[in-house]
């Protein structure tokens, strides 16, 4: 077996490693660079097809670098400007279904969990089924505010 096939390989593989592990494009840039290595030891071999072989894994290599360039900067630039939200976090700024009735507290639906309730400052009482804002957490109680009924909501209601 040639050398250049071995380094193409290799470099064939880091490239896929790099689209299923989180390197942040260090494998992309040595597959890339091995894939033009391969094609360089390519041309100074005697095999009858080194010309082609040696230029399509340049190619190969210089395209993939491009194409690993742009995309790695987009999926970093699509996470840097997200905040880490997890657990309850992810909650506030939700909707959830009043499990009772609140006034001040109850229960509501959210996230497939059932939660302590207690109604914001200034909100008016909410009934069994209707709509809640998530507004904050206060330890394992949700302060939450009714939601407007939808127009299609009050549209069948007035039928």
């Amino acid at each position: 077996m040639e050398a250049f096939v071995v380094i193409a390989l290799v470099g064939f593989v880091l490239l896929v490693a790099e689209l299923l592990l989180p390197t942040g494009g260090a494998l992309a840039a040595i597959g890339a660079a091995g894939l033009v290595a391969a094609g360089i030891v390519a041309l100074d071999s005697n095999n009858p097809d080194a010309d082609v072989i040696g230029a399509a894994l340049i190619t190969l290599g210089v395209l993939s670098a491009i194409t690993f360039y742009f995309v790695t900067r987009k999926v970093i630039a699509a996470h840097r400007d997200q905040p880490v939200r997890t657990g309850s976090e992810e909650l506030i700024g939700s909707s959830a279904e009043a499990r009772s009735t609140i006034d001040p507290e109850g229960q509501v639906w959210a996230q497939g969990t059932v939660w302590g309730a207690r109604l914001a400052e200034a909100s008016s009482p909410v009934r069994l089924g209707d709509r809640v804002t998530v507004e904050a957490i206060d330890g394992l109680t949700l302060v939450v505010r009714a939601q407007p009924p939808s127009a299609e909501m009050s549209k069948e209601g007035a039928v």
